[in-house]
């Protein structure tokens, strides 16, 4: 029966911790809500400080916040009171109802957008805090459970850390980007938030990982992988490609390159994958528990059931009992009765020589001396009632309860305290047997058994056991009975004597519970935790910790704190205790290394919560020990890809400024010749046509191996990109030590590179500029020093050139031009001109080619070949081509709705490799289209064999994607680069365009009539349209149309002109020759 009740209790707390995780859950769904709406209401905030967000766009993110604020109220007015999230239980700062009253009080206040991004860091920080607190307070983090654990940390750790970490690297990363002024220090800060949120996604998909594992090969398992691994998958894999974007395109770009709208995609994408995949994990912990809790609700009826049915049999057994001796009984009783009335003169007979007839004889006998004893009893009486009102006086006034119970068990005495505890009064109770007013059924049968055998020597007994009151509430009483006995030594009452001890055996409980509690969560944390004494020994670690420093249990328990730290960390620890022995009581964080039994160094985030004792005993720490040393080791990583090429392992462009500005600064002070050389690869592109970008990357390795090699050590060699390197060298003489360096490296470079079976020779052409004496910007030094080199490829190339005025003045030229292109996008000036593309066989035009122009304010009417260069150094390219295929487009529609052109006719556009290479080519064609009317066949567009070559898979990607939308894409230029005829039957392409070069010398040299004859064979087979340029005579023309050429261009046909193409003399000519 006890076991069966405690089965019951036991059933009855698991339900109810289940229904308090249940409240949790409820409580933290508006507060996720609020973290996310929280985080994007600051990112409006900023872009609306910049102009960059509009006042309803905020207004309705402020919206929303309210709403969950007036959510998270409801809730808390539900549920707060059982998870303690009130003032009595909770720091005021983060009360819900203080954390609304901060944000209304903000919304409706002046703002500032200093003051208004450390309010909103300061906000979400409570929100976070406050998840956490009721994760602990509805015991979600403490189910003892595997899966249920893993969820809950899952809900109120790792999900808030990946939505308060995303938004803030993206925040923090648009902002640089606005404001275009990006340090190393901000690409450092950046890479170390992304390390730590790649931490969070792998520490949330770990959570997962332990919730697919611990649920083995049932089904239910399987069912739960199959809903939550996609969520998983897509979440990880949003988080992941945040992070790969930024550290890409932000932190290791030695130009800004990410895109603001693709970064804000990619934060709201990660964030929306986050909550749908909490919101998720929220309903399967749901299920999990109200499973929980309907399987113990069964057991509890269970239980109940066995003790109904135990209570029925006995029930049964009493019945015919009393049965039995109902007859006996009842004479006996009558013989009572009239005993009781006043005849002592009545006697029992009974037949039974069972116990009624022993008791009915020793009724007999009682009777008898009764009588006698009747007036003995009249003159004790009067004495016993004076001691007796003095009793009880003292037993009303008594603060304890004071019970005095016969020797059957029955209430002789109830004082004042007992009627105050059970709620019954003394007449109500007297006379009555205490077990079956007070004790619960299953405590009854002992004290029965005990006053069946009531011995002097088993008291004074003293004991603990819970009562009844009268409206059915359990009181817990600590008793101490003492025996009166009579002449003969028997026991005739039990003097009880009682503590009310309820309250205190409640907080005993709870204490043990939370003892408890804690000590799962301490055992079974997953990062290390540790007591401490004030004197920094160790005096209780759990296993993480253990295994962390590879220490076993015992071995740690016998150290102090100093004898695993480092040594370069001790100061800060011994800090930590200092401040803490002052009474310092708030959580301290600090990062510090800690030493394995292996020697090796571990990196650790460390929290110290000091806790003071209340009995005036020592204070110890409660430490926090989380393994980051993955994570310090990626912020290193990434921290040295930031600052080295991948490739050769040298210096970037990023590091070798910062050593070129310390340079330069150090020689302001302590003047010494610096000399910075700029060298750049001759005949490397083909290298890289030729024999492919794996012998390229191999040469460029061996490069960099031989200029590393040959500096002396306190010179900088740097890897700018491409086929370029730098050579920082300080300290020097006179300017023939840099030119005699400049020779050396130029010599090592010009010996021959083997790589497989290919012997490579590559020379240098080496830019020198000097700084000696004054202190020039790093950036002018570098751009002479990229200007002398520009001069000696001008020069014929593997030469040396020291810097010079008329350097400096084609450098400027080229500035100029940048800007005059720059200029040109903003005013429009961007003019195209159109030359004819003719049908061989028939003569008509099918097509013009569109030929870009700009028309300079100063230098009138530019050719493509004096501005095109640098377009494509600067970056300008991608927006002139955009213009371009724009004009194109417009130009077409314009000409057919005005009948000069033929509705069949095509533009055709040339593309750089920039833009072939850009994500959204494919869009931007789609959009210009759209925007001007022309249907996609209308449009061809060009690019280079060496740009189709190199192309990687988006590329390609992209060409098919243009070529379904059914614009023609074709290879201009054909024959000048390097081609694999097998690469080239894959390529999305309908036409080729045959060079310039080789028909110019088509009919005198054979070699090149060769050569056109086997592009021309080339395209038949393949199924291409081969055009001619550069046809500028008619024998050039017939021969071309005898080989099968499909198509033609040159001044031959028509030069570039604005207008529409027309009716040509020298067309009619090749018309009729055609006819």
């Amino acid at each position: 029966m006890t076991s069966t009740y405690l089965l019951m209790v036991n059933n009855g707390q698991r339900i109810e911790f289940s229904r308090n995780e249940l409240r949790g859950l409820d409580y933290l769904r508006p507060l996720e809500t609020l973290l996310i709406d929280l985080t994007a209401d600051k990112t409006l905030d900023r872009l609306a400080a910049a102009g960059q967000a509009t006042p309803e766009q905020v207004e309705a993110a402020r919206t929303k916040v309210d709403a969950d604020f007036a959510a998270l109220a409801a809730v808390d007015a539900q549920v707060g009171s059982d998870l303690r999230t009130t003032g009595a239980n909770l720091n005021a700062n983060i009360l819900p109802a203080t954390l609304a009253k901060n944000w209304h009080t903000w919304e409706s206040g002046r703002h500032d957008p200093g003051t208004d991004d450390a309010f909103h860091s300061q906000l979400v920080t409570d929100v976070r805090t406050l998840i956490s607190y009721v994760g602990v307070t509805s015991n979600l983090v403490l189910d003892p459970e595997l899966s249920p654990y893993h969820i809950a940390d899952a809900l109120a750790v790792r999900a808030p850390a990946i939505i308060d970490h995303t938004r803030s690297v993206g925040d923090t990363v648009d902002g640089l980007v606005a404001d275009g002024r990006v340090t190393l220090p901000d690409r450092t800060g950046v890479a170390a938030t992304v390390a730590t949120l790649t931490s969070d996604a792998d520490g949330l998909q770990e959570d997962l990982f332990t919730i697919f594992q611990d649920g083995g090969g049932s089904a239910e398992a399987r069912a739960v992988q199959n809903a939550l691994g996609p969520l998983l998958t897509s979440t990880y894999l949003d988080v992941a490609n945040l992070g790969t974007m930024i550290t890409q395109d932000f932190v290791q770009a030695a130009q800004l390159q990410l895109s603001r709208p693709a970064l804000s995609h990619a934060v709201d994408q990660a964030i929306g994958a986050v909550s749908a995949l909490s919101t998720a994990l929220s309903q399967r912990e749901g299920v999990m528990l109200q499973a929980r809790i309907d399987m113990d609700s069964m057991g509890r009826q269970l239980a109940l059931a066995a003790v109904l049915a135990v209570l029925a049999v006995t029930v049964l057994l009493v019945v015919w009992q009393s049965r039995r001796i109902t007859t006996d009984v009842g004479t006996v009783s009558r013989v009572a009765a009239s005993l009781a009335g006043g005849d002592l003169t009545g006697r029992a007979r009974v037949r039974s020589r069972d116990e009624i007839g022993v008791m009915a004889t020793a009724f007999n006998g009682m009777a008898e001396q009764l009588q006698q004893m009747v007036e003995e009893q009249q003159r004790a009486e009067r004495t016993l009632r004076s001691e007796r009102d003095f009793v009880d006086a003292v037993l009303e006034i008594a603060g304890s309860l004071v019970l005095v119970i016969d020797k059957d068990g029955r209430i002789v005495r109830f004082n004042r305290a007992c009627e105050l505890t059970t709620g019954y009064a003394a007449d109500d109770v007297v006379g009555k047997l205490c077990w079956e007013l007070f004790l619960l059924p299953e405590d009854r049968p002992c004290i029965e058994e005990q006053f069946d055998d009531l011995q002097p020597s088993k008291f004074p007994h003293n004991f603990e056991c819970p009562w009844l009151t009268k409206a059915g509430e359990q009181r817990r009483i600590a008793w101490s009975n003492t025996a009166l006995v009579d002449e003969s030594a028997a026991v005739t009452h039990v003097i009880a004597t009682g503590i009310d001890v309820t309250a205190q055996r409640a907080a005993e409980a709870a204490l043990r519970e939370a003892k408890e509690r804690f000590q799962k969560a301490f055992d079974h944390a997953s990062i290390g935790m540790c007591l401490v004494d004030i004197d920094g020994r160790f005096t209780q670690v759990n296993r993480a910790l253990c295994e962390m420093l590879g220490r076993p249990e015992d071995e740690l328990l016998a150290l102090r704190i100093a004898d695993v730290t480092h040594p370069d960390d001790l100061s800060a620890t011994v800090a930590t205790v200092a401040v803490a022995k002052d009474g310092y009581s708030a959580p301290h964080r600090l990062e510090k290394r800690y030493l394995r039994s292996d020697g090796r160094t571990v990196w650790a985030q460390v929290t110290v919560c000091t806790i003071h004792s209340e009995n005036g005993e020592s204070p110890y720490f409660v430490t926090q020990v989380e393994d980051v040393t993955e994570r310090r080791e990626a912020e290193a990583r990434l921290v040295r890809q930031a600052l080295h090429d991948p490739l050769t392992g040298l210096p970037n462009r990023t590091l070798l400024m910062d050593r070129l500005r310390q340079v330069l600064a150090r020689a302001d002070r302590h003047p010494e010749l610096t000399a910075v050389l700029f060298i750049d690869l001759d005949g490397f592109k083909d290298v890289n046509d030729s024999l492919g970008h794996d012998v390229g990357d191999e040469v460029l390795t061996e490069v960099g191996r031989r200029l590393q090699d040959n500096i002396r050590p306190l010179d900088t060699v740097a890897r700018l990109g491409g086929d370029e390197f730098v050579v920082l060298c300080q300290d020097l003489a006179t300017e023939q030590n840099v030119v005699e360096i400049s020779e050396r490296l130029a010599g090592v470079l010009s010996e021959p590179v083997v790589v497989g079976t290919f012997e490579v020779v590559v020379t240098a052409s080496v830019g020198i500029a000097l700084a000696n004496g004054h202190n020039p910007a790093p950036e002018d030094l570098l751009r002479e020093a990229d200007a002398a080199m520009y001069g000696a490829k001008t020069r014929g190339k593997n030469r040396c050139e020291i810097f010079d005025a008329g350097l400096q003045e084609r450098a400027v030229d080229r500035i100029a031009i940048a800007s005059a292109l720059r200029q040109g996008l903003r005013d429009d000036r961007f003019v195209l001109h159109f030359q004819p593309v003719v049908d061989m066989d028939t003569g008509d035009t099918v097509a013009v080619e569109s030929l870009v122009r700009l028309d300079d304010p100063d230098r009138g009417l530019l050719a493509p070949d004096t501005f095109i260069q640098v377009a494509e150094d600067s970056g300008l390219i991608v927006p002139i081509g955009t213009s371009v295929l724009e004009q194109a487009c417009r130009q077409l529609v314009t000409w057919r709705k005005t009948g000069a052109a033929p509705a069949g006719l095509r533009t055709a556009v040339n593309l750089s490799a920039r833009q072939a290479n850009r994500p959204d080519l494919a869009a931007t064609i789609e959009r210009a289209l759209a925007e001007t009317g022309l249907e996609p066949s209308g449009l061809t567009l060009e690019l280079t064999e060496t740009v189709l070559m190199e192309a990687d898979a988006a590329t390609l990607r992209q060409l098919e994607r243009i070529r379904e939308l059914g614009v023609g894409l074709g290879i201009d230029d054909f024959g000048t680069g390097y081609s694999s005829l097998t690469y080239l039957k894959r390529l999305p392409v309908s036409f080729v365009k045959i060079d310039r070069s080789f028909v110019a010398g088509l009919v005198t040299d054979p070699s090149d009539r060769e050569i056109v004859t086997a592009v021309i064979r080339l395209g038949q087979a393949l199924g291409l349209t081969t055009i001619a340029e550069g046809v500028e005579e008619p024998a050039q023309f017939e021969m071309l149309r005898a080989l099968g050429c499909d198509q033609a261009q040159g001044y031959l046909l028509g030069r570039p002109k604005p207008g529409p193409p027309g009716d040509i003399a020298a067309l009619r000519t090749l018309r009729t020759a055609v006819s």
